[in-house]
């Protein structure tokens, strides 16, 4: 094997090496990433064979969580199995969403999915039911904090819940929905919900009688970290927790038609309790507890620095946060937080583009001038303002790239479906340019065109000059997926007209928060149509506490950039110079990294400048490569052997990987592998560990990998 120095310090490096924070120690199974937190974002599958049983649905109860969109956070199983108990008819099922947008969508789709598959024009029964939750006020103000409301919420604020309810059987349809659209209720908020439920039983005693799930099993420790705790190598502090499974055998009032109200406790005490992730957060990040009124100002935090113009740490409770008009870091002309919409997740943002792209140009062919106020008149008179239902007079879209899973479902399942060009070349891009010349003139014309800037998990970068240059001529939309790029490495704005991203990932690193956001071009042709279509068809769906964390996460996200992309570097030229050449046979088939694949396409978009006079971070290749290995063997040998935290996600402040094929699309492997993507590549994830002792545990999986390759 040929060894790879790790580059000396730079500049941002403080201290000697090794440096960075120490590896995560071994997780088990089934337990959440990072360890012991309550809302994690990831969950650990450490073993190739784990892998295989989760897709085969083999790991029933033994998975502690999941991967938010794809495993219904616990919480949230538990209130709506609460709101089935309450409104559910004999067979029927729930499904939660935060607005009545988002809930009737949702009915929509499981509609015209149904109908799709059955032909038939009966219409499927499904009710959507709204529940507003409201903490009841305390009559003792002494009483014992396990009654009190939460701290964190109003308790003059109302939380409304949309209950979709449908035929059990049409269950995948409406699970399907949560994933692809990501617009589902955060776990979060689920837990506030449940707080106030359990005050509230506590307070009005036996009114009828409740029915909850099954209680997950109580997790252990993982190898000398205490049960419930925070995140990367944070310290641990003790905390009193209401026991959520005793309070649920509580009662409350029975439900009188369609809403129920639930009075609230207005105390608030210095004592109030938090659960542990809560108390480990707000004690090393703010020094006390921000109430939920502190989240508008966390949002405009989050798009000052999503638009470029906030770079660096704030204190929300003071006038620090710069000026409307400050210049942004982005270096996209005149980009601002106006320009910037916040979503619950990414993909959530994605699904929202789609519908925004369908929708302007829906109304752009009325003939119609396209502002708020027209848009919104429409919308209400539109048949089906989801666009789940046909017919339609619009064109496809286009997929550029094999991008994550679910964008392409998107593009697929709402609308009138799209075109996919799967590979991202150019060859790709001559092929997308012919089919643009040879289109009918009575045929509706492309909508859009969806890209990752760069992809993942082939990590290609597309031309976004020559696309930039084709949607202008044929006028087409252009939607650009930053999430691996990120806005500090490249900057793609000036190419597209919406720029979509996963907040969830390294903006946020700690891996405890979803969080996704649409940043529109000021500058597009489009833009002014476009932003009178998201202003009228906008609800921000963001829970309060999702955004304080996220914000509070992000605010070292420029520094934390550098590190990743350094300690990236180094692993990828040490793997790449480990690849098989004709004079040198490997078991590593090659590396996926933006250095090595299509490296003019990124370079043309890298920024030339370091991001922000402050904090002087240069432009890297991002934090993510994928390996190829010629043997599925050597693949499984190499994922098991490696001594990092394993499973679903990305951009993490701690190094992940996972057998991205196998893991993603373990139901259509030969489709992935017709398009370029190997049932046996690795994808890696780099974190902020010592590059030292990353170099290390790649250098050991590898040479498990030759050992499998060679037996």
């Amino acid at each position: 094997m040929v060894d790879v120095v790790p580059p000396a310090a730079s500049p941002n490096d403080a201290g000697n090496a090794p440096t960075g924070p120490s590896l995560l120690p071994f997780i088990p199974m089934g337990e959440p990433i990072p360890p012991n937190v309550e809302h994690a974002v990831s969950v650990s599958l450490p073993r190739w064979q784990d892998i295989v049983d989760y897709e085969e649905g083999r790991l029933g109860d033994a998975m502690q969580t999941g991967y938010p969109r794809f495993f219904i956070h616990r919480s949230i199983q538990k209130l709506a199995n609460i709101m089935q108990c309450k409104f559910a008819r004999p067979g029927e099922v729930t499904m939660l969403f935060p607005t009545s947008q988002h809930a009737s969508q949702c009915r929509d789709f499981i509609r015209a999915q149904e109908a799709k598959r059955t032909g038939s024009s009966e219409m499927v029964p499904v009710r959507i039911v709204r529940f507003c939750v409201l903490a009841h006020k305390t009559p003792d103000a002494g009483a014992p904090s396990s009654v009190r409301a939460s701290a964190t919420n109003d308790s003059d604020t109302p939380i409304l819940l949309y209950v979709v309810l449908f035929p059990e059987r049409l269950f995948p349809l409406a699970k399907s929905f949560w994933q692809h659209s990501g617009t589902g209720i955060s776990s979060r908020l689920a837990d506030e919900c449940l707080r106030i439920i359990a005050h509230n039983q506590s307070l009005l005693g036996d009114c009828g009688k409740l029915v909850s799930q099954p209680s997950a099993p109580r997790r252990t420790s993982v190898q000398g970290i205490p049960a419930r705790g925070g995140g990367f190598g944070r310290s641990r502090y003790q905390s009193r927790q209401t026991d959520m499974e005793s309070s649920m055998s509580s009662s409350i009032p029975n439900v009188l038609g369609s809403e129920e109200h639930m009075v609230a406790d207005a105390a608030h005490n210095d004592d109030e309790e938090l659960t542990l992730e809560q108390a480990v957060f707000v004690e090393e990040r703010y020094g006390r507890n921000l109430p939920f009124a502190h989240a508008s100002r966390a949002k405009l935090a989050l798009r000052r620095r999503i638009a470029g113009t906030l770079v660096g740490d704030v204190k929300l409770d003071e006038e620090t946060m710069p000026a409307e008009n400050a210049v942004s870091a982005r270096q996209a002309a005149g980009v601002c937080e106006d320009d910037v919409f916040l979503f619950s997740c990414g993909m959530a943002s994605i699904f929202h583009a789609h519908q925004t792209v369908m929708l302007e140009r829906e109304l752009s062919q009325q003939g119609v001038p396209i502002t708020k106020e027209s848009a919104t008149q429409a919308l209400r008179t539109m048949k089906d303002p989801s666009f789940a239902l046909g017919p339609f007079s619009i064109g496809k879209s286009v997929c550029f790239g094999f991008p994550y899973t679910d964008t392409l479902k998107i593009l697929q399942k709402w609308g009138p479906g799209c075109h996919f060009f799967g590979h991202g070349t150019d060859d790709d891009l001559d092929r997308f340019e012919a089919l643009l010349q040879s289109q009918p003139a009575d045929e509706p014309k492309i909508v859009a065109l969806f890209c990752e800037f760069p992809s993942n998990p082939l990590l290609r970068s597309a031309d976004l000059a020559r696309i930039r240059r084709l949607a202008d001529q044929y006028d087409f939309s252009v939607v650009i997926d930053e999430t691996i790029g990120n806005f500090v490495n490249v900057e793609v704005l000036p190419y597209a007209d919406m720029v979509v991203s996963s907040l969830t990932k390294v903006f946020s690193g700690d891996c405890n928060v979803m969080g996704g956001s649409l940043v529109l071009n000021p500058t597009s042709r489009r833009a002014q149509s476009l932003r009178a279509v998201l202003q009228a068809n906008y609800q921000d769906a963001q829970w309060p506490e999702d955004s304080i964390f996220l914000e509070r996460n992000s605010r070292d996200f420029v520094s934390r950039i550098g590190k990743i992309d350094r300690n990236a570097e180094t692993v990828a030229d040490y793997l790449h110079a480990q690849c098989a050449t004709p004079t040198q046979p490997s078991t590593v088939r090659c590396v996926y990294y933006p250095k090595f694949v299509t490296r003019n396409h990124y370079e043309a978009c890298q920024r030339k400048q370091p991001y922000g006079e402050e904090t002087g971070t240069s432009a890297g290749f991002g934090g993510l490569f994928s390996v190829d290995f010629k043997t599925q063997a050597a693949a499984r040998a190499f994922y098991d052997a490696l001594e990092c935290a394993k499973g679903p996600s990305l951009g993490t402040n701690c190094t992940l990987a996972c057998p991205y094929t196998l893991l993603a699309h373990y139901a259509e492997l030969d489709w992935a592998q017709s398009v370029g993507v190997s049932p046996n590549i690795v994808r890696v994830s780099v974190g902020m560990e010592d590059t030292h002792a990353l170099l290390d545990i790649f250098r050991r999986a590898l040479e498990a990998a030759e050992k499998a390759d060679a037996s």
